[in-house]
């Protein structure tokens, strides 16, 4: 096949040769005819003549038309290789003299500048791909046409590895936003801003503030808007929770409030001289004063361990005996409800952690259930040692039998200020922060908290806590 080319190649450089000697002999060609017509020169003599001038020109021009030959040849090499998008070829062929020399060095030196320029060109490309990628917020480049012609790493993680493929409609699904690209893309604004929400099967729902700004020039890949996506979901979730909480603590600060206020006045006026009326009003106004410095003494409680996002300074603490001191405390309500608690922890309960903090999270967990326990029933709190994710934990059940939680209702009984909303609890005295604050002392310990509740099984409050190293031997998996 490469023999075939050769040939093929060689006549047509043959053929191109022969054409050339005779346009450059093709002068003296016509006035040796025009000379044998006027019969000054004999036709033989002028073939002669015609021939040694060919046979002359051809020695002369033969070096010429190699070292053309070679140009050429090195030339079309240069363009089949821009075409295939291939690396330029250097002439590495015989030297050339003069002109054809000049030539060759100067394509050579301007293939070694554009060689330098693609390698620069492909290092700050992979350099400013890696800056890119390290920011952490989700960027996209945006073409002429809207087609994204960019994204980092954030971005790919966000919206998905294909995301350089999808259409933009198909990420953006808001029209307020897509009109507002359109815009800045049509140079009709250079930047602007929008908040929406986006769904995602990994993470769920996220609110996004997008940025939208025109680049001052274009860039190599064709980009010339960027957009920049900020997770703000946590920022607004923390900005309800904060209206929600504000809320919710004016709501529970004002029924006692209003309550002591009213007696207070009653006592001034109709009720000043009944004594009777006046014994049985401050002691409901004792009550509320109780409930209300419960209250702020759980708001400062709850405050205090969300402003402590430093690690626990954590000692073994044997949960057996920091539980049945716990016990001790409540004997005066458990016999005010004609329950008892039974304890069946293991003897290997030692976890790492506060002793103090853990002591509010059982605090609450038993006084919860002895809240919300049946009369004269029995609340149970074992303990069991367990191997989970290769590490030893400490599982403490806190069990008791009475109102069921509803299911739906079990994810939110950790929010502040939520009350489980049932027809026996509704009227139960509580700040509902009690689990709000058993839940994020058990997330600076590292654990976990799990509920269940059914009318068949009881209500089991279970906290996992890591164990402590010396002590926290897994007797079960």
């Amino acid at each position: 096949m490469q023999n075939e080319k050769n040939k093929v190649r060689g006549k047509v450089v043959l053929n191109h040769f022969t054409e050339r000697v005779l346009m450059i002999n093709l002068p003296l060609a016509v006035c040796l005819l025009l000379l044998v017509i006027v019969e000054e020169l004999q036709p033989f003599t002028a073939v002669i003549t015609f021939g040694t001038v060919v046979m002359v020109s051809i020695l002369i021009i033969i070096p010429f038309m190699e070292q053309l030959q070679s140009v050429s040849d090195y030339s079309r090499s240069l363009i089949r290789s821009i075409d295939e998008g291939k690396d330029l070829p250097l002439y590495n062929g015989e030297a050339l003299d003069g002109e054809y020399g000049d030539i060759i060095g100067a394509i050579n030196r301007l293939h070694n500048v554009w060689a330098a320029h693609k390698e620069y060109s492909e290092s700050a490309h992979i350099s400013d791909s890696a800056i890119l990628d390290i920011l952490p917020d989700p960027l996209l480049l945006l073409g002429q046409k809207q087609e994204i012609v960019g994204a980092n790493l954030a971005a790919r993680n966000l919206f998905g590895s294909e995301v350089r493929t999808m259409p933009l409609d198909k990420i953006i699904v808001n029209e307020d936003a897509l009109h507002l690209i359109k815009k800045v893309i049509d140079a009709e604004e250079y930047k602007d801003a929008l908040e929406f929400e986006t769904e995602n099967k990994e993470a769920g729902t996220k609110v996004l503030l997008l940025k939208i700004e025109r680049l001052p020039a274009f860039a190599q890949s064709g980009a010339i808007v960027a957009l920049v996506f900020h997770d703000i979901t946590e920022a607004k979730n923390l900005e309800k929770m904060q209206s929600d909480f504000v809320a919710n603590a004016s709501h529970e600060l004002r029924t006692p409030i209003s309550v002591i206020s009213g007696f207070i006045e009653t006592l001034k006026g109709p009720a000043k001289d009944d004594a009777a009326a006046r014994e049985k009003f401050l002691d409901i106004m004792a009550t509320q004063t109780q409930r209300m410095s419960r209250l702020v003494e759980n708001l400062l409680s709850l405050s205090r361990i969300q402003m402590q996002n430093n690690e626990v300074d954590a000692q073994d603490v044997d949960l057996k005996e920091l539980i049945t001191g716990i016990v001790l405390t409540l004997d005066m309500k458990l016999k005010e409800t004609d329950m008892k608690v039974k304890l069946q922890m293991s003897a290997n309960s030692f976890v790492k952690g506060s002793a103090s903090e853990l002591s509010q999270v059982f605090s609450n967990l038993i006084d919860n259930a002895l809240k919300y326990g049946e009369r004269g029933s029995a609340i149970t709190v074992y303990s069991e040692a367990v191997r989970k994710d290769d590490k030893n934990v400490i599982k403490t059940t806190v069990h008791n039998w009475g109102e069921v939680i509803p299911p739906e209702q079990i994810p939110r009984v950790c929010e502040r200020f939520y009350r489980v909303d049932t027809e026996k609890t509704r009227n139960r005295v509580g700040s509902g922060l009690g689990l709000a604050i058993v839940t994020r002392i058990i997330e600076r310990h590292k654990g976990k908290l799990t509920i269940t509740s059914s009318a068949k099984d009881g209500t089991s409050f279970t906290v996992e806590l890591p164990a402590a190293g010396k002590h926290g031997k897994a007797a079960s998996s």
